[in-house]
């Protein structure tokens, strides 16, 4: 049954309640209906009109918890894998302090990012992995291959060095973006045949078949990193990702069929230029918690550009739609032909994919953030109500953020009042 959502917006008190709420109010609809379709546990009618509170959820309240998780000197932990400090949690802290306009979070973050793993000899970018070794030794885990570099956390460092250097109007802020931008193309683009491809890190440029992990592409970056980076055809790259996305996302991979799901990871033939399924036994083609980043990545382009060519590519995620449609959830991972591989759901999935819904089914959207994500939050304590990973902390807040349009391009003078 389709539900009607008539007006959505903010209350102070429903039906003598005192609390500060988002509402929805559906006309003409059976209280089993509502039940049954958005999970509602109360409701207040009168005249068939039906009144849900949930509870508000905002970005900076989110965002005041999380960073009092961040170690005070800087580090982001992740408390699920032996408290763990990775690149990519860093440049997640960096991205949401800059968003939320918190220049001292930023700073102890990069701080602490700087000193800790921009350790590698050759470059100025970062060492992904940091932790108690064996020996006890808190450091980078270099055992574990924890000095290689991870391409989305580097991007992701520069774009929110850049969007720093914007909205506080300092330099030195650039000045380090523009260096880890000159280090990613020489360590971690290949160049085949005049065209240019994102490989998963410094390590995948010396594999006989390089790596590429699709969700580390991120092209709404690219013509930012173009205006503060002339010297390198981020241009160019932005249109070899979106072959790659297109390839990898409706390409079978071996299997019989594609579901149209992008795939958490590929290698590539560096003769041929052809895209091939992975071949390291630990990694898989699946649609699982890597993939899932490349729909926020590449709805970011139609947000910030309109790029066309990013909403031709969400509409090939039909699958999703489908699949939402039918079970009312999307379980956390499939296989490339569109198997269930999980029963269960994932927070950080639908943080991951709401875009997908946001830009080409706002209803569903919505039913999505109100029935998955808005029933996470507690408004007493102004968090999660439980304890969330790190991982998921992060991408329903990236989610979120979406959803309520406010991840917006800082290197844009208008997004800054300028």
């Amino acid at each position: 049954m389709k539900l009607k959502v008539t007006t959505l917006g903010v209350i102070a008190s429903v039906a003598g309640l005192a609390a500060v709420g988002v509402f929805l109010l559906y006309k003409n609809t059976s209280l089993k209906a509502l039940q049954e379709n958005i999970g509602v546990s109360s409701i207040e009618g009168e005249n068939n009109v039906f009144v849900r509170t949930y509870p508000y959820v905002t970005l900076e309240n989110l965002w005041i918890a999380y960073r009092e998780k961040i170690q005070k000197d800087g580090r982001t932990i992740d408390r699920d894998r032996n408290y763990l400090t990775t690149s990519e949690g860093q440049s997640y802290s960096m991205l949401r302090a800059v968003w939320m306009d918190d220049k001292e979070t930023f700073d102890r973050v990069l701080k602490w990012t700087n000193n800790n793993l921009q350790k590698r000899p050759n470059d100025e970018l970062f060492a992904w992995k940091w932790g108690q070794s064996s020996t006890g030794k808190w450091d980078v885990l270099i055992e574990e291959g924890g000095m290689n570099s991870a391409a989305d956390a580097d991007q992701d460092i520069a774009l929110a060095l850049i969007f720093a250097s914007k909205r506080w109007n300092q330099d030195h802020y650039l000045k380090e973006a523009k260096e880890i931008l000159a280090d990613i193309w020489r360590q971690e683009v290949l160049e085949l045949n005049g065209k240019y491809y994102l490989l998963a890190g410094n390590w995948a440029k010396t594999e006989a078949l390089p790596t590429i992990n699709p969700s580390y592409l991120s092209p709404a970056y690219y013509p930012i990193f173009a205006e503060v980076d002339p010297d390198h055809p981020w241009l160019a790259l932005r249109d070899t990702s979106y072959e790659v996305l297109e390839k990898t996302t409706l390409d079978p991979l071996g299997l019989k069929k594609s579901a149209n799901l992008p795939p958490d990871w590929v290698n590539i033939n560096p003769r041929t230029g052809e895209i091939i399924p992975v071949v390291h036994s630990d990694k898989t083609t699946h649609f699982g918690d890597d993939a899932f980043r490349v729909i926020w990545r590449v709805a970011l382009d139609w947000n910030w550009y309109k790029n066309d060519r990013a909403k031709i590519y969400l509409e090939n995620l039909s699958f999703l739609n489908d699949e939402w449609k039918t079970n009312g959830k999307i379980f956390s991972t499939y296989t490339h032909d569109g198997e269930k591989v999980t029963d269960f759901e994932s927070y950080s999935l639908y943080g991951g994919i709401i875009p997908y819904f946001r830009i080409l089914y706002p209803e569903l959207a919505e039913e999505i953030y109100f029935k998955k994500i808005a029933p996470l939050y507690n408004q007493d304590i102004e968090d999660f109500k439980d304890e969330l990973g790190y991982y998921a902390q992060n991408w329903v807040w990236f989610g979120i953020g979406f959803y309520e349009n406010k991840l917006v391009n800082l290197s844009d003078a208008k997004e800054l009042g300028e």
